[in-house]
């Protein structure tokens, strides 16, 4: 399965062309590489990229494993605490970097992006978006089941400063998605193990909503300046074609044919919204029992 190399639309065998942006079709021509852009290092500033790559159509599944998803992600859970015990000194390290340089280091930029890639890798699996137990995954690799790609660039001290306060809207909006997708998860996991696969539009509304709270982490953990919400509900057709730049040498960066920019069905989107609705009702009701 491959995928444009420009706006990362799902291509057919044979085609010439993108259908959307008109973009020769990597399946007539190898030489044109994959959907993620080539990596590279360079100072810049201002709006970073956080690309996330999954496949937007579900895979067929094992349904004893859809059945036992939490008790088989359970030890991923326990390593990742220790892993995040880690990663809240480097971040306290990168927070007075930044603040001074105005730029995250390097090496902490890339140990930060590891644990990014790793909590979005287990709740993809915990979400029912992947078939297959991940493991631990921190560094990028060519069998990855998803992708991740964090433009490195200069931060603004004072976004710096104030990171927790400027994120605390997103993380409300989070919140809200955790509590209104429950039902909707439920729903796809009785789904899945009736009929060994999930529903599509659930599928893309689950990574949808993991994507946005992927990018929530990013911009928490100072590996992105963006804010997350451009893209909660899907990608527009129209996608810039700039490079994009990392820390990681253009040589040692593998290449991933799962889409990064997400045009997904009208029913996913609706699911998002109704995420969204239940959230607010569930957490309205919450609160009122509450006092």
């Amino acid at each position: 399965m491959s995928y444009c190399v420009k706006c990362g639309t799902q291509e057919v065998q044979g085609q010439k062309f993108c259908p959307v942006c008109g973009t020769p079709s990597v399946t007539t021509n190898s030489a044109m590489g994959m959907p993620m852009p080539p990596l590279t290092s360079t100072e810049m500033s201002g709006e970073a990229r956080v690309l996330v790559g999954l496949s937007l159509d579900p895979s067929r599944q094992s349904r004893l494993s859809i059945f036992f998803r939490l008790l088989l992600a359970l030890p991923l859970y326990v390593a990742s605490f220790f892993v995040g015990i880690v990663t809240f000194f480097v971040v306290i390290a990168a927070w007075f970097a930044a603040l001074f340089t105005g730029r995250v280091p390097n090496g902490m930029q890339r140990f930060v992006t590891g644990y990014i890639r790793m909590y979005y890798t287990i709740s993809a699996y915990t979400f029912l978006l992947l078939p297959r137990w991940p493991g631990l995954v921190l560094r990028e690799g060519p069998n990855d089941q998803l992708s991740l790609a964090i433009e490195h660039v200069s931060l603004n001290r004072a976004a710096v400063f104030f990171r927790i306060v400027l994120a605390y809207p997103a993380g409300i909006v989070s919140g809200i998605l955790s509590i209104g997708s429950f039902p909707l998860l439920v729903i796809m996991w009785v789904w899945g193990i009736i009929a060994g696969r999930v529903p599509q539009p659930l599928h893309q509304a689950l990574a949808l909503i993991l994507r946005y709270q992927t990018r929530l982490l990013a911009y928490v953990l100072l590996a992105s300046p963006t804010q997350p919400f451009r893209g909660l509900l899907g990608d527009e057709v129209a996608v810039s074609s700039s490079t994009l730049h990392i820390d990681t040498p253009a040589s040692t960066a593998s290449t991933s044919s799962l889409p990064t920019h997400w045009l997904v069905a009208k029913d996913s989107r609706t699911y998002v919204i109704v995420a969204i609705v239940l959230g607010v009702l569930l957490y309205a009701v919450q609160y009122g029992r509450a006092h």
